[in-house]
């Protein structure tokens, strides 16, 4: 036995009069939930055209035992040696810019107390030859900002960037580490 609903003077059946119900229901709970707000988090990923590269133009030198490791995203760096008292070491750092333009990259770095930090740039002109257009300027007393020629330019496995790692002449010897990191800055 089929079940008849009757609307109006006209006879329909139950299955239908069900399913009209539902769709008239529907589109007033989504008329009120697009009323509202949407909330929750996305997980974004952001990538930058400036990286450090892990590769024979990225090493510590003026050390008797060293290490400098980069982090997965390109971006930073972690640098460490093991040196006497009023020595140096020098963390050189080859650099890529993806993009087809020169651009102005920002470096900051975090050492302990009594540890002088410099940088410097290798240009095409430089011995060895590197990508750097200009100085690399100091900003702040841990950041320092460069130009950046791209990568088809230059030459990808050469030092861009020297920092002069010195400690003061009253810190014991021992193994002493920086930190760095490096972003793309607007023109």
């Amino acid at each position: 036995m089929k079940s008849k609903v009757r609307i109006l003077g006209k006879t329909l059946p139950a299955w239908m009069v069900g399913m009209l119900l539902i769709l008239a229901t529907s589109g007033a709970a989504t008329g009120v939930v697009l009323a509202g707000n949407v909330t929750g988090a996305v997980t974004a990923t952001a990538s930058q055209s400036l990286l450090i590269l892990q590769n024979s133009g990225t090493y510590v030198s003026g050390a008797n035992k060293s290490l400098i490791t980069v982090n997965d995203s390109g971006t930073g760096f972690h640098a460490a040696a093991e040196i006497h008292t009023g020595d140096e070491f020098k963390v050189h750092l080859a650099l890529s810019n993806g993009s087809n333009q020169p651009l102005n990259g920002e470096l900051t770095l975090t050492a302990p107390d009594g540890i002088t930090l410099s940088a410097d740039g290798m240009s095409a002109s430089s011995t060895p030859p590197g990508d750097m257009d200009g100085d690399v300027v100091r900003t702040g007393p841990f950041t320092w900002i460069y130009r950046l020629n791209p990568d088809v330019i230059g030459h990808p496995t050469s030092t861009d960037m020297v920092i002069t790692v010195a400690m003061a002449d009253d810190l014991p010897p021992g193994f002493y580490s920086i930190d760095g990191t490096l972003k793309q800055v607007q023109q």
